[in-house]
């Protein structure tokens, strides 16, 4: 990794002999860090074409065990939660199996005059269900839960899951004369089972996993041991997994979603920076070395301004001539309007 050195302050002292000394205390930033700041300070500002994705995205069960018609599904709850890859953001526009839908927040379902938690509308839509979700879906029950290691080379290394299990206790394990919380996974490269006195979870609120060189998959485990259901895989440099919820109001299969990606960080000299104009990194990069002076302020406004334009001015030449329709919500009459005769 390449390396950028700063001397931070410096100070001059006289000792008895009258030799002067010279003290500096010294600041490392490393380029990539400065460089995921200077992109992060441009991606904030504007809405640029490089951050934007699409992917189509299979639904996965609810964790309730109702039945009848709770997800619109007469054979019981399922199909209607989605966990997001952590590239994703900001949630632009959800097509749910074909079908253009409108999109709530989480606090619609508190609103007087909405549908609430309960009761089933004619539209289709999605409501978005914030982050923090450690895991792909939650646990359909209380189960032991192991892990799939894709090296060797992860022997012993620390899986910790917080939550409860099913007494409702909180989770905790015994280290080196020690009580902390967190119930710790085997982690054994060909071998996934869990240990003789290992909990039945019942909740998980957080992951924690050692950096590894492969992927860690969690799964839950039946009694037969060769059976269970997938809660999540970790990737390699994944350490505190936390992804993007969202849910759809009927049950479907998939669902193609539009989104604004994850400001990237940066840890090579090989990565990608998604930005279309040179100059605008360069007025960037002196930005975030101003910012770090107090005295240079207004040099950092100055630069930051020149970054943002620069880099806008590059957008909108790339930007097509193309028509987006406005959205209108037409809750008070039927959806299917293909009878209609306006001539």
């Amino acid at each position: 990794m390449t390396v950028k050195y700063r001397v931070r302050s410096e100070t001059c002292s006289t000792d008895s002999d009258g030799q002067e000394h010279y003290e500096c205390s010294i600041e490392v930033q490393s380029i990539e860090n400065w460089l995921g700041d200077a992109v992060s300070m441009i991606a904030n500002k504007e809405d640029l074409e490089g951050w934007k994705g699409y992917l189509d995205i299979c639904t996965a069960g609810c964790s309730c065990e109702h039945t009848g018609s709770v997800c619109n599904n007469p054979a019981g709850c399922g199909r209607r939660c989605i966990s997001l890859p952590r590239e994703v953001d900001t949630v632009i526009g959800v097509n749910i199996g074909g079908q253009p839908v409108l999109g709530y927040s989480s606090l619609f379902e508190f609103h007087l005059n909405g549908p609430g938690s309960c009761r089933t509308v004619c539209e289709w839509k999605w409501q978005d269900q914030l982050g923090g979700h450690p895991t792909y879906r939650d646990l359909p029950r209380p189960s032991k839960v192991v892990a799939y290691l894709g090296s060797p080379e992860d022997n012993g290394k620390a899986v910790i899951i917080y939550g409860y299990d099913s007494a409702g206790n909180v989770l905790r394990r015994k280290e080196n004369g020690c009580w902390l919380d967190g119930y710790r996974v085997p982690t054994i490269y060909g071998l996934a089972v869990p240990d003789v006195d290992a909990p039945e979870i019942a909740r998980i609120k957080g992951l924690y996993k050692d950096p590894t060189v492969a992927e860690i998959r969690l799964s839950t485990v039946d009694n037969s041991g060769t059976t269970g259901v997938l809660l999540t895989v970790m990737e390699p440099d994944e350490t505190l997994p936390q992804y993007r919820r969202i849910q759809l109001n009927r049950s479907c299969n998939w669902a193609r979603i539009a989104y604004l990606k994850t400001n990237p960080t940066f840890k090579s000299r090989f990565d990608h920076i998604p930005l279309r104009s040179r100059p605008a990194l360069l007025f960037a990069l002196q930005a975030r070395r101003c910012s770090t002076d107090v005295t240079r302020i207004a040099e950092f406004h100055s630069y930051e301004a020149d970054a943002f334009r620069l880099e806008l001015e590059a957008q909108q030449k790339a930007e097509p001539p193309v028509y987006f329709p406005i959205q209108v919500i037409d809750m008070s009459n039927p959806r299917d309007k293909f009878d209609y005769d306006i001539r």
